[in-house]
């Protein structure tokens, strides 16, 4: 596990702050950032509709979950911290701290399942891979994972070859809040019918 980025999630948990944007590792952003605008990409792509059930992997505070409100939603963080300040500002939303390699999830318990600006924390392929598996093992309709980068913008990041998501299945789309953006992009795959 890296250190490095749970002690920071963990830190922003412990903070006396609400902001979503800061609680989840947005507020450096200096554009447009549209929590409900996102959602609404990420369900299109998926073909995602209520009253679905939808897992979130890495949900924070809630940034992404407060737009779901007519889905059956479920999220899932590491840092207990943030589960703990997601609980506060979220009080009805079903939220777990759990690894996302290790999800304890019976296999197809939800309709879709979708990260958002998670990969570039994770450690390296391997755990990247085991967390791909683990999304596609509870999910019954499709995954999506966003906000992925070609490069790092940090020396802590991790990225994540688009081209392995290709010849995986994957379908990739632009970045969902910056247009011209083309260092960003999104990879979401649909399920075979059971």
């Amino acid at each position: 596990m890296n250190n490095f980025w749970k002690n920071i999630w963990d830190s922003k948990g412990k903070s006396g702050s609400d902001d979503l944007l800061f609680l989840d590792g947005y507020e450096h952003l200096k554009i447009k950032f549209s929590s409900k605008e996102i959602v609404t990409q990420i369900l299109g792509h998926l073909d995602a509709t209520p009253p679905g059930t939808i897992l979130e992997v890495g949900c924070g505070a809630g940034f992404l979950a407060r737009e779901m409100q007519d889905f059956h939603y479920t999220g899932i963080d590491y840092s207990v911290p943030i589960i703990e300040k997601h609980k506060i500002l979220f009080p009805h939303h079903e939220v777990y701290v759990l690894e996302a390699s290790k999800l304890s999830f019976e296999s197809f318990s939800y309709d879709w399942v979708f990260c958002f600006g998670l990969f570039q924390y994770l450690e390296n392929y391997e755990y990247a891979e085991r967390v791909i598996s683990e999304m596609k093992r509870v999910a019954k309709k499709g995954i999506f994972i966003g906000d992925l980068k070609t490069k790092p913008t940090r020396k802590e990041h991790f990225v994540y070859s688009m081209n392995k998501l290709i010849s995986e299945n994957f379908k990739i789309s632009e970045c969902l809040y910056d247009s011209n953006d083309v260092e960003r992009f999104n990879a979401y795959y649909k399920m075979e019918a059971l």
